[in-house]
């Protein structure tokens, strides 16, 4: 979507760094998208932000842990369809597993990053951003009213 695709009155916005932090910071669920020779491939991970960073786990058999790369995106957004409006925040950047345990064997970041996902997830994948860039969208007001009658 480009600023001439919001509706008259609408507004887009880009967000700053510190925003973007600060939206991944207050967010637990996003989208890793790696890339497979087969194709790009995106799932749902739940996360946390460690120091700047994105850390996630996993367990060391899944397809995930076998396509940790140098080129990695990584995305969160916020979405209310019914207002339309939201944000969207994406990370590009290397993602390297994390060979340290003790860097993530911190207590509060443990206790932040429990995984969803059942079974053993032992390993921890760090994401770290070369570039940052995120949207906030928002929809006429009035607009939006209208459409509620």
């Amino acid at each position: 979507m480009t600023a001439g695709d919001a509706r008259p009155g609408g507004a887009l916005r880009e967000l700053s760094d510190a925003e973007c932090l600060s939206r991944l910071a207050g967010s637990a669920i996003g989208r890793i998208a790696v890339c497979t020779p087969d194709g790009p491939v995106i799932v749902p991970v739940n996360f946390v932000l460690d120091r700047g960073t994105v850390v996630l786990r996993t367990a060391p058999y899944t397809w995930l842990a076998g396509h940790v790369s140098d080129q990695t995106a990584f995305e969160v957004d916020d979405l209310d369809d019914e207002m339309r409006r939201g944000w969207s925040v994406i990370i590009v950047g290397p993602a390297s597993i994390v060979e340290d345990v003790d860097e993530v064997v911190d207590a509060d970041l443990r206790s932040r990053l429990r995984p969803w996902a059942p079974g053993s997830r032992n390993m921890f994948i760090r994401i770290t951003p070369r570039r940052i860039t995120g949207r906030e969208v928002s929809a006429d007001r009035s607009s939006t009213d209208e459409l509620r009658g």
